[in-house]
């Protein structure tokens, strides 16, 4: 009797998706899985050349541009950086609001004549 093998269909290196490599490179520069370990768990072909390419054009030290991320990527990049001025809007106000407060406890303490603020430290 042969023994007839049913090989799982391995991906071709262009149905890998840019997120997907990008994603390999960034686990494999930071140490996370070594290259040997995600050629053999992800049946990468090519092995070691095709991580030295995805490396090359995914790593760390590159720059995402609009044009290399996927319509969903995009998406999530705009809404988080429109989050990132709403925040940083948000505490240059309660910067300013500190610095009114701080200022008008001066002025309380100055006109009044008490101290409002508490003394750090263990109470006495």
């Amino acid at each position: 009797m042969d023994k007839i093998k049913s090989k799982k269909k391995r991906p071709k290196q262009e149905e890998f998706s840019p997120s997907f490599k990008r994603w390999i490179s960034r686990e494999i520069e930071s140490g996370k899985i070594s290259a040997q370990e995600a050629i053999k768990k992800f049946d990468i072909d090519r092995g070691v050349r095709t991580l030295y390419d995805w490396l090359h054009t995914y790593g760390l030290g590159k720059e995402l541009s609009l044009a290399m991320l996927t319509p969903e990527e995009k998406l999530e990049k705009l809404s988080l950086e429109k989050r990132i001025k709403e925040l940083e809007k948000a505490l240059e106000y309660a910067k300013l609001k500190n610095i009114a407060i701080e200022t008008m406890i001066d002025i309380a303490e100055e006109n009044l004549k008490i101290t409002i603020r508490k003394k750090a430290g263990p109470k006495q």
